[in-house]
């Protein structure tokens, strides 16, 4: 910033630039400001359904927060009770029990059982705090100790649940410990059916209600048979949550395949790619296996008398429906499921199908309901201690749904409050997102600085590390524009240049029109800065990347921007060079194919003529200006409904020519008596009262 004040010889716009990163933001609310912060740390571990990863909890006191027993055998056997019923208060039981061990302020007690079934269970609990990090593969490390323990304790149905968790967790793609970055489905798959089938085995060989088979079994004593079932059940949802990854991987592949069809790429013709990679193929046969999942761990869990189990079966099913775009058959699973809950007495487990469901709300513009229901399941992850619920896309999710129902002010504190939460579970890409978001509901409430100073912290040095280049590609985009906003327009200039030459360093498939909607923009600051040699540079420089990748509706906007600014700044040249970027945005329309663009050509048309009638009319040329300004009428008229606003400017414009330039007062007032009426009839009363005005203004004349 002192450098570009050097370059530009006065303090004034960095003053304010700097006055502005350092200002307090929204100082009526107490709420996170949406600028990045350095994360404070993350959640410590929880036992989330396979399907969560971390996110940070509340820091307020929650009203069913189980206590913590001093007594270490006591500690033990609470962590294990809160572990059978799902409840996400043993997190904290498990992470004291932990650190006892640890410290050596807990030698062992017989009365827990033996020691190698505490290791296990901790192994456990480390499993699954990596897994919410991350960490797939250190995780899948931790529950192979946790087999070893299990096999030398003679406790198979744990061991078979912990191996199954391992392939369940193979088959998930998102690891960031740098290992199983890519999903090796077949190995999990294959792992995956010799767990089963050595499950039913033991199902026949050794019931759940037989005696202990060995003393790690025999600690649980008369809940031995719970967690034998639980440890089944286990196995029978980590089946369904890799039958769930294998299906949503094929469907995510069929996305991009239609995705690149829509682009014209050839290979991808009507969706199917050449070679055995085409997702189509597999779909029946993954479908079947998952429903197939999905009706065994519903029918299996009722039978056992564990309905969160039918619970579970229903999100998966859900949520596959909801991809698939049945809003309606998903919401009426997700209610059941919530049902299944009840019955199951477990409200600790709510939030998960509250959230999934809000987003199916949502997408059937039911914002009211989705907001009830997120509140509801971020009061129930408070209240039951679940550390493990995904609070930043939760609140992320209450942004959209707030800005939905125009609740500007709602809007910015749940999406500050995401940012906020992604920082502490370190997601860049994702804060990112939600910065971006928040800055544009600032804009659109009128905080226009705020919104800025938002951008300029995602864009800081070390704030941008990690995060993709094109999210901060658009960071800066939204940020030049914030700042032209501002009136700040050499800055303005400064960051669409800047952005101008990282896109033209993207091979040319990738940029597309990005490319020449940065540099037709970075034209506009720096015209409207003065700076026209550098203007007129980059002027030509979106004319020439628009040849390559045309934007017509963004070098159109361009030439017209210019044809005003010369009227207003460069008198001497002003008409002459005004009318010549007219003429060059008429011939970028002529050059359009009929019908072609996917944009209102008849707009563009009339907005042309409309300027031009302008700059005609600030020269004093009022004859030339007044059939350009028809033309403009006529052009608007070709819009129907959605041309009604401009039309009624354009009639405007008309009407000042013939009423002032070209004294023809009676004709104009004519004019507009009928405009006016017309924009009344058409639902555009604003609309109506200018031109009133205008009218009431020419009467007397």
């Amino acid at each position: 910033m002192d450098a570009f004040d050097a370059r530009g010889g006065t303090a004034a716009v960095g003053d304010r630039r700097r006055a502005r990163l350092a200002a307090r933001l929204f100082l009526g609310e107490p709420l996170p400001l949406g600028l990045r912060a350095v994360a404070s740390g993350g959640a410590t571990g929880t036992r989330p359904p396979v399907t969560a990863t971390a996110a940070a909890a509340p820091s307020a006191a929650a009203a069913a927060r189980v206590g913590v027993p001093e007594d270490f055998a006591a500690l033990v056997r609470e962590a294990r009770r809160l572990s059978r019923g799902g409840h996400p208060g043993d997190a904290r039981l498990w992470t004291r029990i932990a650190d006892r061990v640890a410290d050596g302020t807990a030698p062992h007690d017989d009365a827990v059982g033996p020691e190698d079934l505490l290791r296990a269970e901790l192994a456990e609990q480390r499993a699954q705090q990596h897994w919410m990090a991350g960490r797939h593969a250190t995780g899948a490390a931790e529950l192979a100790t946790a087999v070893e323990h299990f096999e030398r304790l003679r406790m198979p149905w744990h061991a078979l649940s912990a191996r199954a968790r391992t392939f369940a967790w193979t088959a998930a793609p998102g690891s960031r410990d740098g290992e199983g970055a890519v999903p090796d489905r077949a190995t999990a798959r294959t792992g995956l059916d010799e767990v089963l089938r050595e499950t039913e085995k033991l199902l026949a060989e050794t019931p759940f209600d037989v005696e202990p088979l060995g003393a790690g079994e025999a600690a649980f004593g008369t809940d031995l048979r719970a967690e034998r079932t639980l440890a089944y059940l286990s196995v029978r949802y980590s089946d369904t949550f890799a039958a769930y990854q294998e299906l949503l991987d094929a469907l995510n592949r069929a996305n991009r395949r239609q995705e690149g069809a829509e682009h014209g790429e050839e290979e991808y013709e009507n969706g199917e790619g050449a070679g055995e990679d085409n997702p189509h193929h597999e779909f029946p046969s993954l479908t079947r296996r998952f429903e197939e999942c999905v009706g065994t761990l519903a029918s299996e869990g009722t039978r056992l008398g564990h309905p969160h189990q039918s619970a579970n079966a229903r999100q998966f099913q859900a949520d596959v429906t909801a991809r698939r775009g049945a809003m309606a058959d998903a919401e009426r699973e997700l209610r059941a499921a919530l049902q299944d809950l009840e019955s199951a007495g477990r409200p600790w487990r709510r939030p998960r199908p509250r959230a999934l469901l809000a987003q199916v709300l949502l997408a059937q513009d039911r914002p009211e309901e989705a907001v009830e229901l997120l509140h509801a399941a971020i009061a129930d992850a408070v209240a039951y201690d679940d550390t493990s619920f995904r609070f930043a896309p939760t609140y992320l999710l209450l942004g959209h749904a707030a800005t939905h129902l125009g609740d500007l002010t709602g809007a910015v504190r749940h999406l500050s409050e995401a940012a906020a939460r992604f920082d502490q579970t370190d997601e860049p890409g994702d804060a990112t997102e939600a910065r971006l978001q928040l800055a544009d509901v600032l804009a659109r409430s009128g905080q226009q600085a705020d919104a800025v100073a938002v951008l300029e912290s995602v864009l800081a040095d070390d704030a941008a590390s990690g995060v993709d280049g094109r999210t901060l590609a658009q960071a800066r985009l939204a940020l030049g524009r914030g700042l032209r906003d501002l009136e700040e327009y050499l800055p303005a200039a400064e960051e669409l240049l800047r952005l101008a030459d990282t896109v033209a360093g993207w091979p040319v498939e990738d940029r597309g029109g990005v490319f020449t909607l940065v540099a037709a923009e970075a034209a506009a600051a720096l015209a409207l800065a003065g700076r026209w040699d550098a203007a007129d540079t980059a002027y030509e420089r979106a004319v020439a990347a628009h040849a390559e990748a045309p934007h017509p509706p963004l070098i159109l906007l361009m030439m017209r921007e210019f044809a005003r600014l010369v009227m207003q700044t460069r008198e001497s040249e002003g008409v002459d060079t005004a009318l010549e970027h007219l003429s060059r945005a008429d011939a970028v329309l002529a050059a359009l194919p009929p019908g072609g663009g996917g944009f209102a050509a008849w707009y563009e048309r009339g907005e042309i003529h409309y300027r031009r009638a302008r700059v005609l009319a600030e020269a004093g040329r009022h004859e030339e200006a007044l059939p350009r300004a028809g033309s403009a009428i006529a052009a608007h008229e070709e819009g129907g409904d959605q041309g009604g606003l401009p039309r009624a400017e354009a009639v405007r414009v008309a009407a000042l020519i013939e009423g002032k330039g070209l004294d023809r007062t009676n004709e104009a007032i004519a004019r507009l008596t009928t405009a006016a009426a017309r924009c009344r009839n058409s639902g555009h009363p604003a609309a109506a009262h200018v031109l009133d005005t205008l009218r009431q203004e020419l009467l007397p004349r």
